[in-house]
């Protein structure tokens, strides 16, 4: 019985993937591999809307149970997979956001204030910009985002932070991030 505690124990300490696991980003290529696709494909999919765009040669993966309607500003993800070159790139779907510039947000932790701002929304830009909201994100950090009226809250409900974190999670592993 001891030893079946044991395993027990073992098993479930482990099987949290990216509680708090950081994020090294340099060296980054985009690149899938065969292995983290057929996965990806097998196990993570059917958590995925998924748009095909035949001509561009893209499938696009939007999580199931995000926010597809809000009143406030919501930072939507998408998992763009080029499959034709064995990449995939993490994309902003910004809902009730109109971008004037740059995306500024706001994270509160502790009583220490950080603000991310994202000026240039080529790819390596935008993953840079979701994986330092991500470590807030797991952190437990309160989001405020940029908007015309001001600064309003974002990925406020366990929904939308659930969506953003596992949206990210699931490219990390696509990606060999972690």
């Amino acid at each position: 019985m001891k030893w079946i505690i044991i395993l027990l124990a073992l098993i479930c300490s482990s099987c949290k993937i990216d509680s708090d696991k950081g994020v090294d980003l340099t060296d980054f290529d985009f690149k899938t591999g065969d292995d983290t696709e057929i996965f990806f494909k097998n196990v993570r999919q059917s958590y995925y809307d998924l748009e095909e765009n035949k001509s561009a040669k893209l499938n696009i993966f939007r999580f199931e149970d995000r926010l597809k309607e809000a009143s406030h500003p919501v930072l939507n993800l998408a998992i763009v997979f080029n499959y034709l070159q064995d990449e995939a790139t993490l994309l902003i779907e910004p809902l009730n956001i109109t971008l004037e510039g740059n995306l500024e947000v706001i994270a509160n932790h502790n009583n220490q204030t950080d603000t991310l701002t994202l000026d240039t929304f080529n790819r390596s830009a935008m993953l840079i910009f979701i994986s330092d909201i991500y470590q807030h994100l797991i952190k437990g950090a309160k989001f405020q985002i940029k908007t015309a009226s001001g600064y309003e809250d974002t990925l406020v409900s366990k929904q939308e932070r659930e969506a953003f974190r596992l949206t990210v999670s699931d490219y990390y592993r696509l990606t060999r991030i972690y």
